[in-house]
Parts: structure tokens; C-alpha cells; sequence
């Protein structure tokens, strides 16, 4: 659902009164309990409880779940009871993801506050927290009962956030093609321009809930949606104390970075490549690894929860609106292509 300022609370309100919830948590970070929270009467309306979280993937540590779980029997949460998450992907998973397990289940509300979580993170299904610096690594696959994407809360993002949630709208025209590549090709729209952006953000999430619905569990065509990400994943890992170097940067380059492989491998035409290339730079800065990054990177490459066999599977295009999952890279092959680039970024980047 994508709505504006003067629905979204009417929404929420409509749900709250069919449903009637004994209690309702409101889980926000930081930044969406300053900039967003406040744009919600709703939850003035209401005797809730608001769970606090640090900003980005700091939130999604086992630690913050173990002390929800706790406020929420410190407060006799039921299974009658309703969580709302106000904030971006970050948040989203969290809440998800506990949501999904106290008591074997409670239902939740989206509202994604970011460009990213509104046309990716919230649709779809996936939650998921991380562990030891790997992504993701423990979650589930649980729908919310709702989504209010409320596009006003794009005027409360900078440019950096903006490029992070355009990042999955290339990869999304990549996968697709069509009207959405054409939106793409014109540039990202100024975030005053509701217009544009509601009809960028109604076709990622008509492609996304296309591929999900065919495959919710991610055993077959879902895989697409993992393109750019196993060596964006690398590069924010290594990068994660860089605050300039967020998810979607990570991802955008990854994009780059999979595709100039994919080409190397002859299974990317150069077409696509340099389309590929033109949509990521100069819009993103060029983010990569050096020589010492190489080992970690690779390892962590190895540890993904996609991989198969001891080998890394990867989501790869041949041409746009055309892609194939599960290909498979060996160990030693992405540790030579790794120390193949390092050199290469590492003087670019002096």
C-alpha cells in the first residue's frame, strides 16, 4: 500500500479497530522516532509501548532481541496484541523477526521510513537478524499483516539514503526491464517529486511481489533478487565502519563488480555491462577492497548462507530482463578474481 500523510493514519486506525489489539508496541530507531514518529498522530491516540533501537544493522543483534522479548513479557504482551515497526529495512527485520517467534507469532505493521525499505525491505516476507558479522544469518519468512509506505517520509531523507534505496530500484530494472527501466533510465527523481516517485515505487513492488508469489521460500526464482548482493554483502562487511559506505552504496557496486565478473565468465554480454556501469557511476562512488582485504573478504564470502557444496551461488545477468541463479565459483576462483581487482580499486582510491 502506498499512501500519503493525510491516509496513513486512517489506515493504521482502520486495522487497529477491526482487529482490536489488547496492546500495541511501537518499535522505532533513533532517526524514524525523530523525523517520522511525530508525522503519525495514530500512536498519540494510543496507550502503546515504543521499543527503542539504534540506528542501522547496530539494531539487529541478538542482545536487542533477547531484551525486546523481555519488555514484551514485562509488559504482558499476548498474542492478541500488535507491533508496529515505524523505521527503515534495519528495523523492519527486527521487529519482524521477533514478532514472528514470541509466542510462535504476533501480527505486525510495516511502515517503511526509507526509500530502500519501501521498495524492497518491507515486501517479501523475509526477516532476519545478524550474527558474528554474518547477514542475515538467523530469521524467517513471515509476511506482516500490513504495509503503509508513506511516501511524504521521502522528504525526510538525504541524498546518501536516497542512492541507497535507488541501488535495489536498478537492480530491480535489471531483473525486469520494461517501464521500470525506462523510469531508471531518466535519473532519481527529486524527493519533492511525489508524483515520480509513487509511480518508481508502485512498479518495484508489483515486480517484487510477482517473483515472491511465485516462490516465497527462495528455492528457485527469488534467488534473482539476490543479484549484486553476495559481493555487495562483501563489501559492506568489510567497510562496515565507514558510515559513508552504506547498504545500498554496498549493493550499487556490488552490481558493478558481479556484472564486470559475469561478463569475464562470458556469461554477460558487454552491452549489459556497460549498461550496468552507466546506471551505478558516477551516480555511487566506485567501492571495492585492496590487497589485504582479499583473505577476509573471501572468507566471508564462503560463509554466505546461499552457498552449496563448499561453492559460492551466485545470481548473475546475461542481458537485461534475463538473469540465472545458482551459478556456481569456486574458492580459488573468487579469491583470483578478488586479487585481481584489489590492486586496481586500491589506486583508484588514493
Amino acid at each position: 500500500m502506498i499512501v500519503r500523510t493525510e491516509t496513513i493514519d486512517q489506515r493504521i486506525e482502520t486495522y487497529i479497530n477491526d482487529y482490536q489489539p489488547d496492546k500495541i508496541v511501537v518499535v522505532v530507531s533513533e532517526t524514524s522516532e525523530k523525523l517520522c514518529l511525530p508525522k503519525l498522530q495514530i500512536y498519540k491516540k494510543i496507550d502503546n509501548i515504543i521499543y527503542h533501537l539504534p540506528d542501522g544493522d547496530e539494531a539487529k543483534k541478538i542482545t536487542y532481541c533477547e531484551d525486546f522479548w523481555e519488555s514484551l513479557l514485562r509488559e504482558n504482551v499476548t498474542r492478541k496484541s500488535l507491533i508496529i515497526a515505524v523505521g527503515g529495512g534495519a528495523v523492519l527485520d527486527f521487529a519482524g523477526f521477533c514478532a514472528s517467534v514470541y509466542m510462535r507469532g504476533l501480527p505486525c505493521i510495516y511502515v517503511p521510513t526509507t526509500l530502500l525499505s519501501m521498495v524492497d525491505g518491507s515486501e517479501g516476507g523475509k526477516t532476519g537478524i545478524n550474527l558474528y558479522g554474518t547477514k542475515n544469518v538467523i530469521g524467517t519468512f513471515t509476511d506482516p499483516v500490513a504495509i503503509m509506505r508513506n511516501v511524504d517520509f521521502l522528504s525526510t531523507l538525504n541524498e546518501c539514503e536516497l542512492l541507497s534505496g535507488w541501488a535495489e530500484i536498478i537492480k530491480h530494472a535489471l531483473l525486469t526491464g520494461g517501464n521500470l527501466m525506462e523510469l531508471v533510465k531518466k535519473g532519481m527523481p527529486l524527493s519533492s517529486d511525489i508524483e515520480a516517485w509513487m509511480n518508481i515505487i508502485r512498479e518495484n513492488v508489483i515486480f517484487k511481489k510477482g517473483i515472491v508469489a511465485e516462490d516465497f521460500k527462495e528455492k528457485g526464482q527469488r534467488k534473482l533478487l539476490n543479484l549484486g548482493h553476495t559481493l555487495g554483502h562483501g563489501i559492506e562487511a568489510i567497510h562496515f565502519e565507514d558510515p559513508k559506505i552504506n547498504h545500498g552504496i554496498s549493493i550499487a557496486c556490488g552490481l558493478y563488480w558481479e556484472s564486470l565478473l559475469g561478463y569475464e565468465m562470458g556469461f554477460t554480454n558487454k552491452e549489459t555491462f556497460d549498461l550496468v556501469s552507466s546506471l551505478v557511476f558516477p551516480l555511487f562512488p566506485k567501492i571495492g577492497w585492496n590487497e589485504m582485504e582479499v583473505e577476509p573478504m573471501t572468507n566471508l564470502l564462503m560463509h554466505d548462507k546461499k552457498n552449496h557444496n563448499g561453492k559460492i551461488q551466485l545470481s548473475l545477468l546475461k542481458s537485461v530482463g534475463e538473469a540465472s541463479y545458482d551459478i556456481e565459483i569456486s574458492e580459488t576462483e573468487i579469491n583470483e578474481y578478488l586479487t585481481k581487482y584489489a590492486m586496481a580499486v586500491h589506486e583508484s582510491n588514493d
